[in-house]
């Protein structure tokens, strides 16, 4: 049995270690490598938008719930960055988690947003591994990741993320 004793420790060790070692290993999410394509419904309206379809614009997609203090904050200043910037070939997409749809269509028209609000179908989040919120990506026009951010940005430098990739 003391023969056995040191084998079993270390098959053990590799069991439990490997699920820890996937979560730490990133799923190619990383700056510089293309961002997973996606389509989401619109949360107020039919249809929706494909992030493909999107591709020679610069896109802010941020992932956000009406319940989140940060994701709140951070909503008016991306607003005021797709009106000034929308015509230089900017896009918000803003991705809806964790909200029933009515909380968050009452939460968008209460505020006057006016750029795209799309519904998570619960695999997009997963897709983008947002554990936490608010999280932000900065794609550029050939839709490749080049900022990962989560929680509040202010607007100064949110403005110089996206005007950086214009």
């Amino acid at each position: 049995m003391k023969k056995l004793l040191p084998a079993i420790l270390a098959i053990l060790v590799v069991v439990l270690a490997v699920p820890l070692l996937s979560q730490l290993r990133g799923s190619g999410l990383t700056l510089g490598r293309e961002a997973p394509d996606f389509t989401l419904g619109y949360l107020n309206s039919g249809g929706g938008v494909s992030l493909r379809e999107l591709r020679g614009r610069v896109v802010l997609l941020n992932f956000w719930s009406a319940a989140c203090p940060p994701c709140r904050e951070k909503m008016p200043v991306m607003q005021r960055l797709y009106e000034d910037l929308r015509q230089d070939g900017f896009v918000v997409l803003a991705v809806n988690v964790n909200d029933l749809p009515a909380l968050a269509r009452e939460f968008v028209a209460q505020n006057g947003y006016t750029f795209p609000v799309l519904k998570d179908d619960g695999l997009v989040g997963r897709l983008y591994e947002v554990r936490f919120i608010p999280k932000t990506f900065l794609l550029d026009s050939d839709g490749v990741i080049r900022q990962i951010r989560v929680g509040a940005l202010g607007e100064q430098e949110m403005r110089q993320m996206v005007e950086e990739w214009l």
